[in-house]
């Protein structure tokens, strides 16, 4: 097993186990498939609650959702609480970390996509290739991240991403240097959150901005944006397609959202594209990638400005758990001199997990 590894027992071997009352934290999608587990395998949940502005009387699968001081009152409080949605606000994570002070608490790691379920079996059948793209990262803390991402995914205990996080501007600040007049390339724009992020990391400098969306309602907010930065001769360019290794057509879920996806997507048929197919040989000193799945198609599709330019590049970790060793493999495949660092940014689940790589 590997070094850096510390937790010998999984968070589904602990539910199973424990005897004091399950309740979720929550509704939704990671309640369901929680629930779908504990049903599977005849494990009792006691109850379900929310936060208190959400609590109308209402039910989910069956139970009445409660309010934290009913669920305390009815039960006590030796409980086992299992939070069961996702959240980066700030006084929602702070509830989290208050509620894992005062009870036992997980939040059981559920992957995004289908994919090997993620088990101290799979650490072992994976340990050449996590050891390997731990021994890439540049720095200590990049190491700490990773073990403790790894950590927490057996677990569910959220301390460890709580010990490990740190604020997304200051490491792009402390991380990257960010020429006057640079090329960047959002990709997975979304509804321009991240273009204005990075014009307030340049001082509003630049020489040009590709957007690139395939969600059609969020490419339309992104217009709306170009439109207004035009004003201040800041140039972006919209493309509302998908990024991939290559140019054509590929399913799309379409939700309007930051989750819109092409993993398992029935719905809409959009156009999708490649870096280099946009750029044609122009450079690009700074490329964001965070697209929901498509991020190793996306890299294979900007091999030839990545090799070329080797640009600053900001890269989502986390829709996969092999992303952690493939995605620094194929970096350091593309650039060899590649530094690449390793930085959680607020969230519970091990979301936002991002690579920051520069020469």
């Amino acid at each position: 097993m590997l070094e850096f590894i510390v937790e010998k027992i999984d968070v589904w071997t602990r539910i199973k186990n424990t005897a004091k009352p399950i309740v979720l934290y929550g509704m939704g999608n990671g309640a369901d498939k929680i629930l779908d587990w504990c049903e599977a395998n005849k494990v009792m949940i006691s109850g379900i609650f929310a936060s208190d502005e959400f609590v109308r009387g209402q039910s989910f699968r069956n139970f009445t959702v409660e309010r934290y001081d009913q669920i305390i009152r009815r039960l006590g409080k030796e409980i086992f609480i299992l939070i069961a949605f996702a959240s980066e606000r700030e006084e929602v994570l702070a509830k989290f970390y208050k509620l894992a002070e005062n009870h036992e608490t997980a939040a059981p790691h559920l992957p995004l996509f289908e994919e090997e379920a993620f088990s101290l079996e799979w650490l072992e059948n994976h340990a050449v290739e996590l050891q390997a793209a731990y021994e890439i990262l540049a720095d200590d803390r990049s190491r700490q991240v990773f073990a403790n991402t790894l950590n927490y995914k057996i677990s569910g205990d959220i301390k460890y991403l709580r010990d490990c996080t740190t604020e997304r501007t200051k490491d792009l600040q402390e991380l990257f240097n960010f020429a006057d007049r640079e090329v960047y390339v959002d990709l997975g724009a979304y509804n321009g959150d991240t273009v204005e992020e990075f014009l307030g990391l340049t001082g509003r400098s630049c020489e040009k901005i590709f957007a690139v969306e395939p969600d059609r309602r969020n490419a339309k907010k992104l217009r709306a944006l170009a439109k207004s930065l035009s004003a201040e001769n800041i140039n972006v360019k919209v493309i509302e397609a998908g990024i991939w290794s290559k140019a054509g057509e590929l399913l799309f879920s379409d939700s309007g959202g930051r989750q819109s996806t092409f993993v398992g997507a029935r719905k809409k048929l959009v156009a999708v594209t490649s870096v280099d197919e946009i750029l044609q040989g122009q450079p690009a000193g700074y490329i964001k990638l965070d697209v929901e799945g498509a991020e190793k198609e996306a890299l294979a599709g900007a091999a030839e400005t990545i090799r070329q330019f080797k640009p600053k590049i900001f890269l989502a970790a986390y829709h996969y758990d092999t992303d952690f060793f493939l995605l620094p493999k194929l970096l350091r495949s593309l650039v060899p001199e590649y530094k690449i660092f390793l930085r959680k940014h607020p969230y519970v689940p091990a979301w936002e997990m991002n690579f920051l790589c520069k020469v």
